[in-house]
């Protein structure tokens, strides 16, 4: 996923989509993006299923530090997005 407005870039890994002997792909075109001023943050499987609360504040934060004045919603009532 793209934030072009706001530099950020954000990608989910996993073993099928990035085999080891192809993440130096990914390394190349981080580093190509970071060369333009773009933050990538990248989040794996675990991440998203145990922690999603903490991806999308850390997704939220980095947007905000480059300009994004939105905030983002809970996805229910045991939501942990505001926690620190």
């Amino acid at each position: 996923m793209r934030y072009p407005g706001y530099r950020v870039r954000v990608e989910l890994d996993g073993r099928a989509a990035h085999p080891a002997e192809r993440r130096w792909r990914d390394a190349q075109r981080d580093n190509a993006a970071a060369v333009d001023g773009e933050t990538t943050l990248r989040y794996g499987w675990t991440d998203t299923t145990e922690n999603p609360c903490h991806v999308a504040r850390q997704i939220a934060n980095v947007l905000r530090h480059n300009g994004w004045r939105a905030s983002p919603h809970p996805c229910g009532p045991t939501c942990r997005l505001t926690d620190p």
